[in-house]
């Protein structure tokens, strides 16, 4: 018994080890790889450190469909720029966006836009010009561009976003309805490349953050959306076939597949949501040499880049309540002012109630800005019912309430 036991385990343990060569294999031999990016990055830190990710979205248009909506334009730049660092001891993920209009000095080319480093000196330039924007080492380069993004999000069967209005954006061929949608790639692509979004209310469509900034935002949603989108695997062969299944849309650093990836990842597998925190650097517009850009908004743009290097929380402290707008989206007549009363007396600052676009609402939904799922979970705690979601919120607020056909049933027992 004892004997058949060891053999037991040690098969077990020959399958986990053959489990990691093949899979290091597969994306070794699968993605795509740069080996003049190396030298730019920071040697690989101890196991249980943190190891931070330069992650871009290229805006190569290569394979992409003719008739959806983006401009052809000249070149091939950075649309998506991110630092993602893993924090192996305390399970959490943290997601530093930098807006593609930054304006800063590129080595060899003045000062410009940070997206046009990738144009002029692709991955090795644009990794040491993020090093010295931000000054925090970046040990690994993943890349991924339009086609790659679309084909991910289908061979997830699409993600699940909300939205409490209907939405669009003509550029980008956005065109959603409200509420719960799973979103195919070239819907996820455009609500990614988002600019001029816009939201239909009482019969009008309105701007909602239809900036960079706000594009920033909607990216780092789709983040969450993908990721509560995965199947967690409860093995590492599981990790293994994820990997598998997305390599051979990913462009990655020479030395990413011989760090033992898959056993970085299997350690992150519980990942959820509320585990990532996600921030945008603060910047305000400026129009310089006739060209719009953005610059740091200071202290703020410190303050956070000091946070990141430190992995501590990333939040710009917000003075007061949080303020909420209230919906009623379950039809009952008078759902959202019994709903306004208690968040009110719980301290919470309702700016406005109204009604959703649709009284469908099976649940009771709380939106908020990717990051910020706590804030949202304080909300649905001092309800007592509903769920969190990461979305677009509009400026002026910090969460919107969506009553659904939930709060009805509460309010029956209550």
């Amino acid at each position: 018994m004892v004997i058949g036991l060891l053999v037991v385990a040690n098969l077990a343990v020959l399958a986990v080890l053959w489990t990691l060569r093949t899979a290091d294999t597969t994306l070794r031999e699968t993605a795509t790889q740069v080996e003049e990016v190396v030298a730019e990055l920071t040697p690989v830190p101890e196991r249980e450190e943190p190891v931070t990710f330069l992650v871009i979205g290229s805006d190569s248009r290569e394979g992409l469909d003719d008739l959806q909506h983006f401009a052809n334009v000249g070149g091939q730049r950075a649309d998506v720029i991110m630092l993602v660092q893993v924090l192996p001891r305390s399970g959490k993920v943290q997601i530093l966006s930098i807006p593609r209009d930054l304006y800063v000095d590129i080595e060899g080319r003045g000062r410009n836009r940070i997206n046009a480093a990738y144009a002029y000196g692709g991955a090795p330039l644009m990794v040491k010009t993020v090093k010295q924007v931000v000054g925090v080492p970046i040990h690994h380069y993943v890349e991924v561009d339009f086609v790659g993004f679309q084909a991910i999000v289908d061979e997830l069967g699409g993600v699940v976003v909300d939205f409490p209005f209907p939405a669009r954006d003509v550029q980008s061929g956005l065109d959603v309805p409200a509420g719960r949608q799973v979103l195919d790639g070239q819907q996820a692509l455009a609500l990614a490349r988002s600019r001029s979004y816009q939201e239909l209310r009482d019969g009008t469509w309105v701007a909602v953050d239809a900036s960079d900034i706000g594009r920033t935002r909607r990216q780092q949603q789709l983040v969450f959306a993908i990721l509560s989108r995965l199947k967690r695997p409860s093995t590492i062969t599981g990790v293994g076939n994820l990997l598998e299944t997305f390599a051979r849309y990913l462009t990655i650093d020479s030395t990413l597949a011989d760090r033992g990836v898959l056993e970085l990842a299997f350690q992150m597998r519980d990942l959820s949501p509320a585990d990532i925190e996600a921030a945008t650097l603060p910047v305000v517009g400026r129009t310089i040499d006739g060209r719009s850009v953005v610059v740091p908004r200071e202290p703020a743009f410190s303050e956070v880049v000091e946070a990141f290097r430190n992995g501590t929380t990333l939040a710009v402290p917000v003075e007061g309540p949080t303020r909420l707008v209230v919906l009623n989206g379950n039809g009952v007549a008078g759902a959202a002012a019994r709903w306004r009363d208690v968040l009110q007396q719980a301290g919470f600052e309702v700016v406005r109630i109204g009604d959703a676009d649709s009284s469908d609402f099976a649940e009771t939904l709380v939106i908020v800005r990717p990051g910020e799922i706590p804030r949202g979970e304080s909300v649905v705690e001092a309800l007592g019912f509903g769920t969190v979601s990461a979305g677009t919120v509009e400026a002026s607020v910090d969460a919107v309430v969506i009553v659904g056909e939930d709060a009805v049933r509460q309010a029956s027992t209550g």
